[in-house]
């Protein structure tokens, strides 16, 4: 029953692949050779349940653990090729142009990080976002090891388990309850979700064009049709607006390619080329002023994507050839602020570690030359699969299918950015890709080496190495500084598990400074800092302040840092120690220094001042902040009040005044008692 259950799905996977067998290698003849192919396979089945994984216990628990879970089972998947490709060179890498095209963008990356804003922060990324240089190492190791081992007859499996997940996933979001999980499922946010299943919605079509079974034929037919309602259900606008292009782009392409009519050949490649131009048209009067595109636009997606991304090009414009560094946008959005981002206007958003679009995130972080490898990838995919479809040893579903997918997933990428159950899917893609693009040579001669314990002894030191530093201590930190938040402000304990946290891995540690800093805030603007004594309070604030000191050195484009350090030491001075606030104004000046344009700087320098009894430059600062956005509310209250501080009645009125000759509804809000 079970031979005959394997024929069969054999026999689905043959038929694209233009029954091409007598390039597969033969089958394992040892046992250590089958036994490491079992970890393999079974360790890569694993990694497919990935967006599946999270834990409350866990610092950002929809993206850390599973990024932590994906890079401990591709550990896995590593140590495990790299002894078998010792013993057994036929399944060593060969060179063919996607393997290239990603080791060309792993250089970049590398260098774009030795030479960015902070490598600390380009290489270990931080708990909310998992994408620095360690896990593109991981993902390069996953497309080495997956594209050199299995073979073509294997990705019906590989593929059949991921549809299985994503209509698992779409179910949770239907029916989940809980309000961190609604609409993004266990991945926690709506367009992250809306990528995954883009991707597995193209490969259960795939599936479907490659089974004869009617029962696989039912199942994968059913598959799509669920998750492309999830995308919906979800309002995965950028995915599902994608997959509806793609789904289009495929009908084209079967008109060009794949019908045997000679008209409608001519038919599908003029409509192709005339999306071509539709779509160049629709990018270039986006980023022009009141126009149907670029209303509509601001209309869906705010107005402070434009900002940002206006904002982006300047800071591609200042390091254009190998950019800020991975994780490094941040710094370019703080020191390129646009003060509208307060007003709603702009969106209302004031911090963005990403430019929502691939092409402007790309420049960024990698400049030109990452821009140009980061496309290399696609073009070197898009040849190797079109390559074989006129070779004729694929068929058109399968090119046709591949192709629109990644077309899909760069588009809709033009307005979201990737986390790790994105790049499981297009590290599969491309691994899936590289299976038909092998350079032709001479067969690898499949000789077998006898295993000795000295080189056994050296795979396991490394591999215990690099999961106990890369894996197993980041999730120790992110443990840890769940923990915290679970104990006592101010007690003994809760210093303790941060000095842990901080100590434990450097993954994320400054933005982790950050958020003990918010806390310890928190606590000191609560009542609760009544019932702990004064030591206490003041041990917590020193290892905090002093934590967050090594940032604001690390980074000096850091603002979030220096407002919380600053905001801290002002706490500092008013309940302990007086001397502190002078800590603050220094602080404070550096975070104006690293962004003038920022309104937060100077109306917590001018909260600083009025500590000081300098009430009168506490006025010019808040007045500085008001010259920079005179649209904006706070900035006026900001000022309002310290006039009232300054018990200057007549400046108070008139201040109001001006408030409201901008816009007259603050009126009611201004007026005293408000």
């Amino acid at each position: 029953m079970g031979k005959r259950s394997r024929e069969k799905r054999e026999k689905l996977t043959d038929q694209d692949f233009n029954n091409n067998r007598k390039e597969e290698r033969p089958r394992p003849k040892t046992d250590l050779e089958r036994a490491c192919l079992f970890v393999i396979t079974w360790a890569t089945y694993f990694t497919l349940f990935t967006p599946l994984i999270m834990n409350g216990n866990f610092f950002f628990p929809f993206v850390s653990l599973k990024s932590l879970y994906f890079m401990g089972i591709v550990q896995v998947i590593f140590f495990t090729w790299l002894f078998l490709i010792f013993y057994f060179p036929q399944y060593r890498p060969r060179k063919n142009p996607i393997f290239i095209a990603l080791l060309l963008l792993l250089v970049v990356l590398t260098l774009s990080s030795l030479f960015g804003e902070n490598f600390s922060n380009s290489f270990w990324s931080k708990p909310e976002r998992m994408t620095g240089l360690l896990m593109w190492f991981h993902l390069f190791a996953f497309f080495m090891v997956i594209s050199s081992v299995f073979q073509k007859s294997d990705w019906f499996k590989i593929f059949s388990l991921s549809t299985f997940v994503g209509v698992i996933l779409s179910f949770i979001a239907f029916f989940s309850t809980e309000a961190a999980m609604k609409g993004g499922a266990t991945l926690g946010n709506t367009s992250f979700l809306g990528t995954y299943l883009l991707f597995n919605v193209f490969l259960s079509l795939w599936l479907f064009f490659n089974s004869e079974d009617i029962r696989w034929k039912v199942y994968f037919a059913a598959a799509p049709l669920v998750m492309f309602y999830a995308l919906f259900f979800i309002n995965a606008r950028a995915a599902t607006l994608s997959v509806i292009a793609g789904l289009a782009l495929l009908f084209l392409l079967y008109l060009a390619f794949a019908v045997q009519k000679r008209y409608l050949n001519i038919l599908g490649k003029a409509s192709l080329t005339a999306v071509l131009i539709a779509f160049l048209v629709l990018a270039f009067y986006l980023f022009q002023p009141d126009n149907v595109i670029h209303n509509w636009f601001v209309e869906k997606a705010t107005y402070s994507r434009l900002v940002v991304w206006e904002k982006s090009w300047e800071g591609f414009l200042e390091r254009p050839i190998l950019g800020w560094g991975p994780e490094n946008f941040d710094f370019v959005f703080i020191k390129n602020f646009n003060p509208c981002m307060f007003l709603r206007l702009c969106g209302g958003e004031i911090w963005f570690d990403r430019a929502h679009n691939i092409v402007f995130d790309t420049l960024v972080i990698t400049g030109l030359l990452g821009m140009l490898a980061y496309i290399g990838v696609f073009l070197s995919t898009f040849y190797a699969l079109w390559k074989n479809y006129f070779k004729k040893n694929i068929k058109f579903w399968t090119v046709g299918i591949f192709s629109v997918a990644l077309l899909a997933y760069f588009i809709q990428n033009l307005t979201v950015f990737d986390m790790v159950s994105s790049y499981l899917m297009f590290f599969l893609v491309l691994a899936f890709a590289a299976c038909f693009t092998t350079a032709e040579k001479e067969p690898v001669p499949q000789k077998f080496i006898s295993p000795s314990l000295w080189f056994v002894a050296i795979f396991i030191v490394l591999f215990a190495f690099s999961a106990f530093y890369f894996v197993i201590q980041p999730l120790r930190t992110s443990n840890y500084t769940v923990a915290a938040l679970r104990v006592p402000a101010g007690s003994e304990e809760r210093l303790d598990l941060y000095k842990r946290a901080l100590s434990t891995s450097p993954l994320g540690k400054y933005q982790i400074r950050e958020f003990f800093g918010q806390q310890t805030l928190q606590f000191l603007n609560s009542e609760a800092v009544r019932m702990v004594p004064v030591e206490n309070i003041k041990e917590e604030l020193d290892f905090v302040t002093e934590e967050l000191e090594k940032s604001v050195k690390e980074l000096p484009l850091d603002l979030r840092s220096q407002l919380k350090l600053g905001q801290l030491y002002n706490s500092y001075g008013i309940l302990i120690d007086e001397t502190k606030i002078y800590e603050a104004e220094r602080v404070l000046e550096k975070a104006i220094e690293a962004s003038p344009t920022n309104q937060q700087g100077y109306w917590t320098l001018a909260q600083t001042r009025l500590y000081q009894g300098r009430a009168e430059e506490a006025l010019s600062l808040a007045e500085k902040a008001l010259e920079l956005e005179p649209n904006l509310l706070h900035s006026h209250y900001v000022v309002i009040q310290i006039a009232k501080v300054m018990e200057d009645q007549e400046l108070v009125e008139r201040k109001i005044q001006q408030a409201v000759e901008v816009d007259p509804e603050w009126e009611e809000l201004l007026l005293p008692g408000n």
